[in-house]
């Protein structure tokens, strides 16, 4: 079982769904770090970069959008574009790149990404 970013499953039996669950509410609970499961990952070529560097970072921990750019050999602003295009940001922790002025941008609301952070105790 995985999860595909990009497609839907009809047919979805709860069975299917429990070994998720169990990892997300790991992960809620501050028992699981990773939140990590066979995932097809579909995006382009430069966003599956982007999102493979941002997945290194560490539980708890911070970087900029200028660290993931210069690891991935590109500008703060279009780490930024694929960043809003991550359809899974646990699984790709979105919520631990920042701005160097502040949190930066999260799909979900500047509320989640603080919760997030929080919850992962990362300083701020």
């Amino acid at each position: 079982m995985s999860i595909s970013l990009g497609k839907t499953f009809e047919d979805v039996e709860t069975k299917d769904v429990q070994p998720f669950k169990e990892i997300l509410e790991g992960y809620f609970k501050g028992n699981i770090r990773t939140v990590n499961f066979p995932v097809e990952i579909v995006g382009t070529e430069f966003q599956r970069k982007v999102w493979n560097e941002v997945r290194r970072v560490p539980y708890g921990e911070l970087r900029t959008y200028g660290w993931i750019a210069k690891m991935v050999g590109t500008s703060p602003r279009a780490v930024g574009m694929a960043m809003k295009r991550n359809k899974l940001p646990l699984y790709i922790p979105c919520h631990r790149i920042v701005s160097k002025k502040g949190l930066g941008g999260f799909s979900a609301g500047f509320e989640w990404k603080e919760f997030l952070l929080e919850l992962e105790g990362a300083v701020i």
